[in-house]
């Protein structure tokens, strides 16, 4: 919204409703981008399939600009069944439907034994691929190319895929080509074609090769899932990626290029409910303009970060509610030598920073030390840019759980970037770069309820004792936090006494 003067720091007001109800919620300030004279935002946990108002207004305001919105519908209209069957050879989808009536691909397998490039390679709108077991192709086993969009990939097993780069990590472990993915688009100078992707309910798992870890320099070898410049309107939500020891992702859902003004998911889309494990850099790579972006509610394990939103250009990019286990980045090295990184890799580059970002309400666990170790087996740092030169700014920080394995290390680092808004965290070491932060946020360990925190694994619970630190302390943020128990929201990614948090299928 381009409000008719400037609302300063406070961003412009939003509310909204359903048609007929009374009563207005509030949202989530957006923020005042002043190099386009604009206000962005989102708001979440709608209703699918519904009619909203939505207003917006100057702060404190009465509002003076009013849209009438709906959101997608779950359900897809189906105009033809298409049966796959059990093949050994490339399906080729050429034939799409429309808006009113969607193509379904559905019933088989296709394991074509590395002898084509893919299992399928789609070229047509309004597709839906639905169940099917998919293994052996030499690059990529589900490839986008031009003429694809609003396509749903949803309830297959996804496996086998990629090529020998010839290079082997210091372990001997073969390397992929780089980004041979599960599911890929490649569109770049074509523009930006791609748009309106859903990808749900999916196990994406084993790639043929692995990647190497950071002991061998930046991770190179297969992603599940990558997007490079394309459009947005994407939502990839409940699937399982996972594999081995030497068949590790390079990426989990990532694209490029990463300092840009696409880059991926690029903007307007969600990742939510994902479960994603074995990756030697980040389980979530969201990096480029991160225009209304929004990753929360995702599960982490066994990867060297968590969410990487290096650069976000445009913003603002929503993280929260996300939740991390285990790390590792070097593979050569004990567990207690390793060099962990960070949850949230939050960095700038120049020409390509300057988008909001907000981080809300994530846990960090720490698992007990590995076999023969001492220090406890989960990330490095919270939040941080990754180097001096591409350091934390305007980053927006509440009711996280930052729990870091080494006493003398920063839950927060900003590096000294500027812009950065952080409280109400709960921590248990120090804030680098910045001073005056974290005002109301509190010093001390997380104590969770009987069953709750790292030991739950993926099984969703990760509540705080009512004893511990950060419990009832958090901040109450308008549409993020409205359904707290209690006396207040509690920090962390899961409220005590809700429902266990759902990730995967």
């Amino acid at each position: 919204w381009n409000p008719p003067t400037t609302p300063g720091p406070a961003g412009c007001s939003i509310r909204y409703k359903k048609p007929g109800e009374a009563t207005w919620k509030e949202g989530l300030p957006m923020w005042y981008d002043s190099r386009n004279s604009e206000c962005r935002g989102r708001l979440v946990h709608l209703a699918p399939g519904t009619d909203y108002q939505v207003q917006f207004a100057m702060p404190g305001k009465t509002p003076v600009a009013q849209v009438n919105s709906k959101t997608w519908s779950e359900s897809f209209p189906i105009a033809k069944t298409v049966t796959v069957g059990n093949r050994t050879t490339q399906l080729n989808i050429t034939e799409g439907g429309s808006p009113s009536g969607y193509v379904l691909y559905t019933g088989g397998s296709i394991d074509v034994a590395n002898g084509a490039d893919h299992n399928i390679r789609i070229s047509a709108p309004y597709v839906i691929v639905r169940g099917l077991t998919l293994k052996g192709a030499t690059r990529d086993a589900i490839s986008f190319v031009q003429g694809a969009h609003d396509v749903v990939i949803e309830d297959n097993d996804i496996s086998g895929w990629g090529r020998d780069s010839g290079k082997r990590s210091s372990e001997g472990w073969k390397i992929g080509v780089n980004a041979d993915s599960g599911i890929k688009a490649s569109c770049g100078s074509a523009g930006p074609w791609m748009e309106r992707s859903i990808v749900q309910r999916n196990r994406i798992h084993h790639p043929r090769y692995g990647s190497n870890s950071w002991s061998d320099g930046h991770p190179l070898g297969p992603n599940a899932i990558h997007m490079f410049e394309c459009g947005g309107n994407h939502v990839w939500r409940y699937n399982e990626v996972y594999s081995q020891t030497g068949n590790y992702f390079m990426d989990g859902f990532g694209g490029s290029e990463n300092f840009s003004t696409k880059g991926f998911p690029n903007q307007d889309s969600d990742i939510y409910g994902n479960k994603i494990s074995h990756v030697w850099d980040d389980a979530i790579e969201a990096e480029g303009a991160n225009r209304n972006v929004r990753i929360w509610g995702n599960y982490f394990d066994q990867t060297a970060t968590g969410v990487a939103t290096t650069s976000t250009s445009a913003g603002p990019v929503y993280v929260f509610r996300n939740v991390w286990n285990r790390s590792r980045m070097l593979s050569m090295k004990t567990p207690d030598q390793d060099q962990r990184a960070y949850m949230f890799k939050s960095g700038s580059q120049s020409g390509f920073g300057g988008g909001r970002r907000y981080v809300f309400h994530n846990t960090m666990l720490q698992a007990p030390p590995a076999a023969g170790s001492t220090l406890t087996s989960g990330g490095g740092e919270g939040l941080s840019g990754p180097n001096s030169t591409q350091i934390l700014e305007n980053t927006v920080s509440r009711n996280n759980i930052y729990h870091i394995w080494k006493p003398h290390w920063a839950s927060i680092d900003t590096k000294g970037g500027p812009g950065n808004d952080l409280n109400y965290d709960l921590r248990n070491r120090a804030v680098m770069g910045i001073s005056g932060a974290e005002a109301n946020g509190i010093v001390g360990t997380p104590v969770y309820a009987p069953g709750h925190g790292w030991s739950s694994e993926a099984g969703g619970n990760y509540s705080l004792a009512t004893s511990s630190p950060g419990y009832d302390r958090g901040q109450r943020l308008p549409n993020f936090n409205d359904n707290f128990t209690g006396a207040g929201p509690d920090m962390g990614a899961h409220e005590a006494g809700t429902p266990a948090m759902k990730f995967g299928r």
